[in-house]
This record gives structure tokens, sequence and C-alpha cells, in this order.
């Protein structure tokens, strides 16, 4: 079930929320989380009823590890490791067998001339979220982080709909307390308000932003032969726009849904196109993946600890896992490699100025750098295969200049702008095709560069008239608009 739905928002979200605080206002706290468990299942399952097989089987294995471990901390302490690993790695054999099995067949027939059959395996929707929470939790409660927790928690844990399919990848010290206090605590009406307007925020982000670009760019990478230099130019910031609004929105919903059900999950989004460097970047975007990496990869094979060149070495694994994480394919190890390479090249000068310190500063240069690096590394995040990557670049030198091509831009001219366009007979003059393009895209980049984002906005929100109107105005716009929308592209990841 996608949040920018009719069903989620007209059938879903209401049953969901009125059950949850009819129980909660009963001080009937197993109720209310049965009630909310329930309802993320049924979320879940809503893309195909087999994937609850799969998540079912995932919960009560990790959760069997961690009872294990808790029956065989007093009489069998030296138990408790072995347990430990064979509950990260049946995680991981899950996750290889689903995500990543049939690439490594594809690239062992290729490289040895045999010939296994590949077995088409559906990818689970949100899979690496779910997967890597859990191994999260097994290892805290290895750590003994984990005091208690009931199967009913745990599994609202895993399953709670806000971060279940793209994120934030949440740990159990932030959720657990959480659902402890369902039941016990008074609703807030001002939160709950401002949890509408931060979903209202996300959504006008997905729905009148990202998939504006989305059509651009679903073109352009099925029509590359045809794309002029600057149609090229245009597809590499385009499709980064898109990510960037696709991405962030949907976190705005999950953190906005959250907060209609009295719970904060962490920011996963930070304005990262306003980074002056890459490290402050990958501080700024998919906060809780960099996160995981840190506490669960990076620091135990020693971080820092170990000198540069381990440090270093460090880093560049990182980053090629999360490449992988993200899809099973060269262009994604390829786009793990290239943030990974500029990521260390930053991190050596940043060692090497704080030894040699100089008075040089240019973060208006470095945010522009880290925006157009990043974008053209996207390039593979995008495409399908390196060849295609390859192709897009090869347009961008080869393609000649001109005018953005009409097809390439249709879908920016929305009938809603349009219709203002010619009111003011501004379609008969020339290239009147390129205006809204040209105003929606500077207007964008305005957003990206220089506003505030949803969250500092969401944070500053109170239950007036003005911000009603506001609210109710963009939320309308945005569900008569749902009809062409498409699914969040992290849901592939």
């Amino acid at each position: 079930m996608l949040f920018n739905s009719y069903i989620f928002i007209f059938l879903f979200l209401p049953l969901c929320l009125g059950g949850f605080y009819l129980f909660s206002h009963w001080g009937k706290s197993v109720p209310a989380r049965l009630w909310l468990t329930g309802f993320s299942l049924w979320f879940y399952g809503y893309f195909n009823p087999s994937y609850l097989l799969i998540m079912a089987c995932s919960i009560l294995f990790n959760y069997a590890v961690f009872r294990g471990m808790q029956l065989v901390e007093k009489k069998c302490p030296g138990w408790r490791r072995p347990m430990m690993i064979l509950g990260v790695a049946g995680n991981l054999a899950v996750l290889f067998y689903f995500k990543y099995y049939d690439f490594f067949v594809e690239n062992v027939n290729a490289v040895f001339g045999t010939s296994f059959v590949l077995k088409g395996i559906l990818l689970p929707l949100g899979i690496s979220f779910f997967t890597f929470q859990q191994i999260g939790f097994v290892v805290d409660a290895y750590r003994g982080e984990v005091k208690n927790c009931t199967f009913l928690d745990y599994a609202l844990f895993v399953s709670f709909f806000p971060q279940l399919i793209a994120g934030p990848i949440v740990s159990q010290s932030e959720m657990l307390p959480q659902f402890a206090q369902i039941g016990k605590k008074k609703a807030d009406p001002e939160k709950f308000a401002a949890g509408i307007y931060l979903f209202t925020l996300g959504m006008v982000k997905k729905v009148l932003v990202a998939d504006t670009f989305g059509l651009a760019v679903d073109w352009g990478y099925s029509n590359i032969p045809a794309l002029s230099s600057v149609d090229s130019l245009l597809l590499i910031f385009f499709y980064s726009i898109q990510l960037y609004f696709d991405f962030s929105g949907y976190c705005d919903m999950a953190r906005g849904l959250a907060w209609m059900f009295g719970m904060e999950i962490p920011v996963n989004f930070n304005s990262p196109y306003k980074a002056v460097n890459i490290i402050e970047f990958w501080r700024r975007w998919h906060i809780t993946l960099s996160r995981f990496f840190r506490q669960y990869v990076y620091i135990p094979l020693g971080g820092n600890r170990k000198g540069r060149p381990r440090m270093y070495a460090n880093l560049i694994l990182i980053f090629l896992l999360s490449g992988i994480w993200h899809g099973a394919g060269w262009t994604f190890v390829t786009w793990g490699a290239a943030q990974g390479i500029l990521y260390i090249i930053t991190r050596a000068w940043q060692l090497y100025r704080k030894d040699h310190p100089k008075p040089v500063s240019a973060p208006a240069a470095g945010t522009l750098f880290t925006f157009c690096y990043y974008s053209f590394a996207c390039v593979f995040f995008r495409s399908e295969t390196m060849d295609q990557a390859f192709a897009v670049f090869r347009r961008l030198f080869t393609g000649g200049i001109a005018l953005p091509s009409a097809s390439f831009t249709e879908g920016f001219n929305l009938d809603e702008f349009w219709y203002v366009i010619k009111l003011l007979h501004l379609d008969s003059l020339p290239h009147s095709e390129l205006y809204l393009p040209a105003i929606i895209t500077l207007g964008t980049l305005l957003v990206i560069f220089l506003a505030p984002n949803a969250d500092e906005c969401a944070e500053r929100f109170r239950p007036r008239a003005r911000n009603a109107i506001l609210t109710a105005f963009l939320f309308i716009w945005c569900v008569l608009s749902l009809s062409g929308v498409s699914s969040f592209l992290y849901f592939n990841f």
C-alpha cells in the first residue's frame, strides 16, 4: 500500500488511527498495540500477501534468537555469541537469497562459463530495511542493550508501517520505550496537527515535484539515442532532483504519520544538497543507514583507531556495501565506489588541513561541487546497466547543442499551470513550452538550496487558521493529482 493512494488516505489511515486512539483512550495498551500491529501487517501484505509469510518467518526467527540468548545468559553465557552470529548470518542469508542470488549466479556464469539457471526471484518490498533493523536488534541484544521485549512489541518494532518499506532504519532503543507508553499518555492535538502538516508537505514533494521530474527522467532514459547534450545534462540533474524529493517526501510522510500516533521516528533526511562536502552530505542523506554501517560495521572493523590506511580501507568497504545494499548490480557498486573515493579524498584533505591549517573557505563552491558530483554519480544509480549509464555520458558530449526537446519537457506543462500561460497569452511567444519547465526547475532549486526543509517547518508549525487553510489546500491539490503518481523510488532498494 502506498502512502500516496486513495485506499491509504481514505480507508486505512482513518481506521487505524480511530481504533488506536479508542483503545489508547480506554487505557488498553495491549489491544492498541495489537491493532497497530495488525494494520501494519495489512499495510505490508497489501502489496503481495506472500510477503507476509516472509516477514512472519523473519520475525519468528529473530525473536527466537533473542529469547535464546536470554535463556542461556546465566547458565551457558558462552553460547550467546554463537547465537548472535547465527541470527546475523540467518538474516544475511535471507537477504542474499532474495536480493543477490541471481546477481551472484549471473556473474559466476559470466566468469566461469557455467550455465546455472537464474531463478527470477521476486524481491519482497522493504526486505533490506527490516532485515538490517533486525540485525541491529540481535546485535544490541547480544551487547546487553535489550533487557526485555515482548513478542508483540518486537512484531510491532519490525512491522510499524510508517517506517516499514523505505525506512528510516530505527533502533530498539528509539521505539520500544515509546511502545511502552501506548495507552498511558494522553493524545497531543498539536503534535497530531503538525503530523498532518508534515505528511502533507511530504506528499507535495512526492506527488507534485518528484513525479513531475520523474516524467522527464523516464522519457529521457527510454530515449537516450534521441537526447541532445543539453537534454542529457538536464536528465542528469532532473534525476538528482527527482530522487531528492522522492526520498525526502517519503521521510516526511513517515515522520508525519508517526507524529499522528504520538510517536517519534528519527530524522533520515536533512537537506543534503546544502552540504559543503561529501562527508557532510552523508551525514544528511539516509542518516539511519549511515548510522547502521557506522555502528555495526565500521566501528567493529576498527574505525579510525588502527591507522589511516586501515581507516581508508574501512571507509571504501562501507561505501561498497552501501552500493550493493541499494541494489544487486554493478551500477550500484560503481555508484558506491564513486561515493567512497570522493569521501576518502575529502577525509584525507581534512586531515592534511588539520596538520597544515590555512584560511581557506568557499562553502558555496563546495556545495555546488558536491551537488554536481553526486548528480553525475547517480547516472549509475538510475541506469539499469553499465552500458546505459555510459550511453547517457556519451550523449552528453556528442548529442549537440539544442534547446530541450518538447517530448522531454512535456511533463512539466501541467494543466493547472498551462491554463495560466494561456490566460496571459504567453503561449503565443517563442518557445513558450519551455517557460513552465524553466520556472519549475528554478523554483525547485531555490527551495533545495535556500528554503528551510519540511522538518524545520513542521517543528515551527502551530495549529492556526491560516496554517489549516494552507494544509487543506495542499492536501486537496495532492489528492486530485494522485491518479498519475508512481511508487516511491526507494521501494526498489
